[in-house]
């Protein structure tokens, strides 16, 4: 999410902001006259015109990012893209210290545009990652910035929940994607402009899908307000050996909610919100979590 630093930058004249730091940070993390060239006219674009309301795919820019062993991603101008960029140098996505064990199956809810997905492919060359996205032009540019990792890395287009539900999913202003409003009700009326029903899949099923049911060892988890709901009813979560999950609210409940489901667990408060992490505990008898 937006971190406080980039709010401050707001405030600042369309010139000054485009000299700021952290804009100046997004041109320094590509490669290449042409990339630097595409990337100062997003942040320009950003800068002068603001964010558009649910950009299309079809609008992206190739830029080759050093992060990313100078490989192409494609960024939409006025989006949030840039900031995704950001949020991986961060490097707020990755698995914690204590997470000894290989990494072979590794899952991303809430993906995006697939750059945390790449990252951790790349970190994890023996791994097979699953991206899942329920924003449909987020989930095109996502295979698109993963198509190098051929069958390694796959992204499902889809909205991930506790059960089998129809949702309601719903635009806001500065969102990375739809965003999970609650169940859909059968006689729902007056619907906000922008919302609309996805048919959401059991998330225990998806992953068992994925891993044909052996464990998933790193599960992150960037799905907004949905998570609490997810964890409320977490049994989904049994064969996952590492979980991390973004959260904006409810900070005094993600840790007792994650050692109820078994984890040993803790929270890394941030400037903008948190996350929880946890590692469920190795069975003293095989040494496995």
């Amino acid at each position: 999410m937006i971190g406080a630093r980039d709010r401050r930058d707001m405030t600042l004249t369309p010139l000054r902001r485009i000299h700021s730091l952290p804009l100046r940070r997004s041109i320094a993390r590509v490669t290449g006259l042409a990339s630097k060239a595409r990337m100062t006219r997003l942040v320009a674009a950003e800068v002068l015109l603001g964010e558009q309301h649910q950009p299309a795919a079809a609008t992206a820019v190739p830029v080759r990012v050093t992060e990313l062993g100078g490989k192409v991603v494609w960024l939409r101008p006025r989006s949030r893209d840039r900031a995704a960029l950001e949020f991986l140098h961060l490097g707020h996505h990755l698995p914690p210290a204590g997470l000894t064990a290989p990494v072979r199956h590794a899952v991303v809810f809430g993906a995006n545009i697939g750059l945390l997905v790449a990252d951790l492919a790349g970190r994890y060359p023996q791994a097979r990652v699953l991206g899942v996205e329920a924003d449909h032009e987020n989930a095109v540019l996502a295979r698109r910035n993963l198509a190098h990792f051929a069958g390694r890395c796959i992204l499902e287009e889809a909205a991930v929940w506790h059960r089998d539900e129809t949702l309601s999913l719903a635009w806001a202003p500065d969102a990375w994607g739809q965003e999970v409003t609650g169940p859909a009700t059968p006689h729902e009326s007056g619907r906000r402009a922008g919302t609309r029903h996805i048919d959401a899949v059991d998330a225990g099923n998806l992953l068992a899908a994925f891993t044909r049911s052996v464990p998933v060892d790193y599960l992150l988890v960037n799905i907004e307000s949905a998570w609490h709901e997810m964890l409320r009813h977490g049994q989904w979560t049994r064969n996952v050996r590492c979980i991390k999950v973004e959260i904006q609210d409810h900070f005094d409940e993600a840790v007792p909610m994650l050692e109820t489901l078994g984890y040993k667990a803790w929270l890394e408060p941030l400037s903008w919100g948190a996350f929880a992490t946890g590692i469920r505990p190795a069975d003293p008898g095989t040494g496995q979590a």
